[in-house]
């Protein structure tokens, strides 16, 4: 649009000084009484600011100018401008002088311009317009203040599309996990409820055996509420409990042995295989133990759970100048590049359409990005579907 609007703005000038020109032409030819000399074309404009004007007769430097002076002002051409007139005897162009045509201009103000020859075998003359551009920027004031009124406009506009699809999205991420916290809590409630209805009954003390299974069932299924409510309430507040960090000497090494020993009942109920690979020289760090444990089985917990098959997992950790380097890389169903961008966002999960087999509030790697942006280490993920996922934790030493 502005580009346009300059576009016509040049336009517009180069008529009314081309008219102009065309008049001085014709004026100078009737001075020097010379009116049967008839030019095809003599305003030739050289570049944006330069015009050469050919008459083919001489040149009076006074009447040139005064001719100049009027015919700029009649076609309403508001510039300052210099002019030059070719010198035959010398075979070189001659600087003129510099006319004053707009309201606070100095008279004695000469740029000078270097007009170039054209190598004519006739008489010319050459105008300059040194303040042309400038000018014209200045005239386009309303264009300016429409094309930045528009920009404004556009720019709240593309704010409030923006916001809005925020909201869109906030919306939808906070339904699901209603959703997601309302099946994890109902299931296990609906377990104890009937599994209460059965020991209430007194001939449940006649079966022991029964009165064992059930009991059973409740405990467990209190400790699954118990997890749940654990994994909210871990997220809840992160920011406080990231100021709160219990920094100390932790080996990792040791770490993940611990780790590994006390999820070795789950490991062989999925038949998962787990290979630790420990080249760092120095892999004692300072950090809060508990949460970083909670973040290592966190990611090991994704591994399992996000995997069709055997479970394979491989834990590396080495050393590169001044990081401690963790990668914890499984065998999984693999995640998306469109959902990699997302997936260490609050509440986000991966879609997966009504199935509803992998359980979860999808705050678990949201709690791990905090915690280790906590340790000021970093976590990324490289993955491709079905091909199984990466990540990689660095860490200060």
């Amino acid at each position: 649009w502005f580009k346009q609007a300059y576009s016509l703005e040049d336009k517009d000038f180069d008529q009314r000084v081309t008219n102009s020109l065309r008049v001085v032409t014709k004026r100078l030819l009737n001075f020097n009484k010379n009116p049967n000399n008839t030019l095809l074309k003599p305003v030739e404009r050289v570049s944006g600011n330069y015009y050469t004007v050919q008459i083919n007769d001489k040149i009076d430097p006074s009447v040139l100018v005064e001719f100049l002076k009027q015919e700029m002002i009649r076609h309403d051409v508001q510039q300052n401008f210099e002019y030059g007139i070719y010198d035959c005897v010398k075979n070189q162009i001659q600087y003129g002088g510099f006319v004053c045509a707009v309201a606070n201009c100095d008279s004695t103000k000469s740029y000078k311009y270097e007009f170039p020859p054209l190598k004519l075998t006739n008489y010319y003359f050459g105008v300059y317009f040194p303040d042309r551009k400038l000018n014209m920027i200045t005239e386009m004031g309303n264009w300016f203040f429409s094309s930045a009124l528009l920009l404004v406009v556009f720019a709240f506009f593309a704010y409030a599309l923006w916001v809005i699809f925020k909201q869109k999205r906030l919306s939808e991420i906070q339904n699901d996990f209603i959703n997601n916290m309302t099946h994890e809590f109902k299931t296990p409630i609906s377990t104890i409820s009937i599994s209460s209805e059965v020991l209430m009954n007194p001939s449940i003390l006649e079966k022991p055996d029964r009165l064992l299974s059930y009991a059973t069932i409740i405990k467990k299924e209190a400790a699954r509420l118990k997890k749940n409510v654990d994994t909210v309430l871990q997220t809840a507040n992160i920011s406080e409990k990231i100021d709160q960090l219990n920094f100390e000497n932790v080996d990792i090494k040791e770490l993940f042995e611990e780790l590994l020993a006390n999820l070795e009942p789950i490991l062989k109920e999925k038949n998962a295989e787990i290979k630790l690979d420990i080249s760092a020289e120095n892999y004692i760090i300072k950090a809060d133990k508990l949460h970083l444990t909670n973040v290592a089985n966190n990611l090991i917990d994704n591994c399992l759970k996000y995997c069709e098959k055997n479970p394979k997992i491989e834990i590396k950790v080495k050393n590169i100048p001044e990081i401690l380097l963790i990668k914890i890389i499984d065998n999984g169903i693999g995640i998306s590049e469109k959902d990699q961008e997302n997936i260490f966002k609050k509440f986000f999960r991966v879609h997966t359409g009504d199935v509803h087999n992998v359980k979860g509030f999808g705050l678990g790697l949201y709690y791990v990005k905090e915690i280790i942006k906590g340790h000021n280490g970093t976590i990324s993920v490289a993955s491709k579907l079905g091909k199984g996922t990466e990540f990689t934790i660095k860490l200060p030493l």
